[in-house]
């Protein structure tokens, strides 16, 4: 079985986010394929694609053959077409986009070791964990997720269960139209709130958590 490499010493870009359009960069004893404009530009390129993501999520993926990772594409790719992307990203390039995009870079955890990054600028981002967990319990806890942004909002990896278990969009909005009889303007503000109370009180869980 076909192993993904996970040594310090080559670091390897792999996009995914097309079938027969992958590229890949190689550092080998230090030295990057990709020259300095060629690395501003792929940072310049993630950055917009984090801008827009409701969802980025960090995993390691030591022990995941290529079959497992394609496996895992074409599951995303069948849920979200292009707009779900999972790319292997040196992690200081990495790093580089996400605070570029404004997002908290102090997690020191997701930087560490092999990372894959999971990334989704459409639909529902909840639907991606759910596939993404779905697929780690298929394999045995293979790969682990390191953390993750949801709505720009940290979440370490050890909560990737109960995010899962979070209502989808269109269950959240089954649960709105229920309950509410109005405008439409109401419908969608109603929902956004929901939404916005599961990770206010999920953050509040994990903080709490982390004090004790």
């Amino acid at each position: 079985m076909e192993l993904l490499s996970t040594s310090y010493s080559v670091a390897v870009f792999v996009s995914f986010c097309m079938p027969r359009k992958e590229a890949f960069f190689i550092s080998m004893g230090g030295e990057d394929v990709l020259r300095r404009p060629e690395k501003e530009q792929l940072v310049s390129e993630l950055t917009e694609e984090f801008k827009g993501a409701s969802l980025v999520l960090f995993t390691d993926f030591t022990g995941l053959s290529v079959a497992q990772m394609t496996k895992l594409r074409r599951a995303l790719r069948e849920r979200f077409g292009n707009d779900a992307r999972l790319t292997v990203v040196k992690n200081t390039l990495l790093r580089m986009a996400l605070k570029d995009a404004e997002y908290d870079v102090e997690h020191e955890k997701v930087f560490f070791g092999p990372t894959a990054v999971l990334y989704v600028k459409a639909g529902d981002p909840v639907e991606a964990i759910k596939v993404f967990y779905n697929f780690v319990k298929e394999n045995k806890g293979t790969p682990v997720c390191k953390g993750l942004y949801l709505e720009k909002k940290f979440f370490a990896g050890e909560q990737l269960e109960d995010l899962s278990k979070l209502p989808s969009r269109e269950q959240l909005l089954a649960m709105v139209v229920g309950g509410i009889q109005g405008p439409i303007r109401g419908l969608v503000n109603s929902l956004a709130g929901v939404l916005r109370s599961v990770l206010y009180a999920l953050n509040a869980i994990k903080e709490k958590k982390e004090n004790q």
